[in-house]
């Protein structure tokens, strides 16, 4: 496998992926690359299997809260996503007007083969970390989706984690339903609560002070 820090992989366990993109390359930052991580999820979801929790689309990570259906090889399904998208991904590249598109290619494009002879372009690097999560235990889904909904908010890019689009944050915080159609369970959602609700008595008896 490629290198998932996981000591005991289940190919239906549920798990935080972390996608890179090669050389940290910035790519998704105009809304053309980024719908279509949006619409490659949703396809999967659809038709191939994929079950998604949450899910953060940042300038050159996609986080991903997921498992894939018991008929499905969760790693046959992550290269397939991976290959489709950076398939898309250059195709974009070169037909949308792209006044990076000499410098995103040559972050993208690799060598291979015999002495590095041959060439391909590749959008992602290989996994390195993926974190199983026990739905068994609600609240260790939630905290990891509180640290993934909030990312954006650490980054500055918005003050509040529902003001972000491209990540299921809305979704969990306000009922609205986001960009990507993810699976919520009750118990995962009653978590949430129970962490804002701490949230909340910390800042009252800080407020009294």
């Amino acid at each position: 496998m490629d290198n998932e820090r996981v000591i005991s992989f289940d190919d239906h366990g549920c798990y935080f992926l972390t996608l890179e993109t090669v050389d940290l390359t910035d790519i998704f930052i105009r809304p053309v690359y980024k719908q279509i991580i949006v619409h490659t999820l949703n396809h999967y979801i659809s038709s191939k299997g994929l079950i998604v929790y949450g899910w953060c689309l940042m300038p050159n990570k996609l986080y991903i809260i997921c498992q894939v259906q018991k008929n499905i090889s969760f790693k046959d399904l992550r290269k397939a996503f991976k290959q489709f998208t950076t398939e898309k991904v250059i195709e974009a590249v070169y037909n949308e007007p792209e006044e990076r598109r000499q410098w995103l290619i040559e972050h993208f494009q690799k060598n291979y083969g015999f002495l590095g002879a041959q060439k391909k372009l590749e959008v992602w690097k290989r996994v390195k970390e993926m974190l199983s999560i026990d739905l068994a235990r609600p609240e260790i889904m939630a905290e990891h989706l509180e640290l993934l909904h909030n990312i954006p908010v650490q980054e500055r890019i918005v003050r509040y984690a529902s003001d972000f689009i491209y990540s299921s944050a809305s979704d969990y915080e306000t009922g609205t339903e986001g960009l990507v159609k993810i699976a919520r369970l009750s118990a995962v959602e009653q978590a949430l609560d129970d962490i804002e609700n701490r949230k909340s008595m910390f800042k009252t008896k800080f407020n009294r002070r």
